[in-house]
């Protein structure tokens, strides 16, 4: 009824400039800092929920979760590395995930820019009770130029055999590979 009132009938003629305001300025300022995790969210609802569920569950047997797992909180010999190239040029195969197995294929999703990736996964390791840094743009960006002539997805074994690189920089201990 809204719509059938206020519309002018949809017609293109009824817009009258005049009685639109705008206070927001909108020339010389400087931008609003882009907000990581409101980024990281969208990213998350358009290109990861349908796999990994709104509540990063996943789906069993099929997708893996996100909560509180060794990959999103980059825990034994997973890096911030790890998964950022996971998200640039996809993962296929068998892995073990919490201790369950899967074995799917994950999409590449390289098209997205660097600071999106950095927000979506800032967003997954802040969400659903995870507690773990944020990823910057500067590293998403160091990892793909690092792996920039790779054009197929990952395996378990070529991940492994990456050393772990955290997002500040230092490199985290060594801990010996654990089969799965």
């Amino acid at each position: 009824m809204y719509l059938a009132y206020n519309s002018g009938g949809f017609k293109a003629n009824v817009f009258d400039a005049s009685v639109v305001s705008w206070s927001g300025g909108g020339s010389g300022g400087a931008a609003a800092p882009v907000d990581m995790k409101v980024l990281g969210k969208k990213v998350f609802t358009q290109t990861c929920v349908i796999c990994h569920q709104a509540t990063g569950l996943g789906v069993p047997g099929q997708f893996p979760p996100l909560v509180g797992t060794e990959w999103v909180l980059s825990q034994d010999w997973h890096g911030d590395n790890h998964l950022v190239k996971q998200v640039l040029y996809g993962m296929q195969g068998p892995i073990t995930v919490k201790g369950m197995p899967f074995n799917n294929a994950m999409a590449a999703w390289s098209q997205l820019t660097d600071q999106q990736i950095a927000a979506v996964l800032t967003y997954v390791r802040s969400e659903w009770g995870n507690n773990a840094p944020p990823i910057t743009t500067e590293f998403v960006t160091k990892v793909r130029a690092d792996t920039k002539p790779r054009t197929e997805a990952w395996n378990l074994a070529e991940m492994k055999a990456i050393p772990k690189e955290m997002c500040s920089g230092s490199a985290a201990p060594a801990t010996p590979p654990v089969k799965k």
